[in-house]
């Protein structure tokens, strides 16, 4: 929000509440001094409401994170475990493989989590889409892959943001042009995470 921490966004709209009420309450014993008690009332369980909703937002927002990756399964979603950590949660495709929407130099890509792969790599139009110069790429190094052997480029990219999470200093691999459908992301980039796991039909992220 604006710039502001998790914990500063919320104390904004904590404050923002409390302005509420008080000016709520304000005008309701002004105009109509005989219902302040029974508005008072409603503010005061509206208030409570919002509070238990903050209280119970860790086990709120693991029911949810289901429903909103059945919505949008290659959409890193921020969870909070049963022990307070966050981690992030990607589902599983309905390719039975995991996908991950993310922002390479700031440009949206999908990538498909590839566990087998050491690194990082990009088709040519995602890396040109990520700012990357590929007029001076060296496609200079073997790779094995499907149709045979085929040779890519070494590149870097300033910054890579999977959820809400920006990881920098991200060297990538990029491929010749018809030689990769989607990008890679490989465990040079999962490695950058503090841990990583499966959980059924889940991918699990630890920063």
């Amino acid at each position: 929000m604006f710039g502001l921490s998790e914990d500063q966004s919320l104390s904004l709209v904590y404050l923002v509440i409390l302005l509420v009420f008080l000016v709520g309450t304000a005008g309701f014993a002004w105009r109509r001094p005989g219902s302040t008690i029974r508005h008072l009332a409603i503010w005061i369980l509206i208030g409570l409401a919002l509070v238990t909703l903050y209280a119970y937002r860790a086990p709120l927002q693991r029911f949810a994170a289901p429903v909103m990756q059945e919505l949008d399964p290659s959409r890193a979603i921020e969870v909070t475990n049963a022990d307070g950590q966050t981690e992030l949660s990607i589902a599983r495709g309905r390719d039975g493989h995991f996908h991950i929407d993310a922002e390479a130099n700031g440009s949206p890509v999908r990538f498909l989590v590839d566990t087998g792969a050491s690194t990082t790599v990009l088709t040519l139009r995602d890396a040109e889409r990520s700012g990357i110069e590929i007029a001076g790429l060296e496609f200079d190094r073997p790779v094995q892959t499907a149709n045979g052997i085929a040779f890519f480029a070494r590149a870097d990219l300033r910054t890579l943001e999977i959820g809400p999470y920006r990881l920098s200093a991200i060297r990538v691999g990029v491929m010749p042009e018809g030689t990769l459908e989607t990008s890679l992301l490989g465990m040079n980039t999962i490695d950058r995470f503090a841990e990583w796991r499966m959980e059924g039909n889940r991918m699990v992220l630890v920063p």
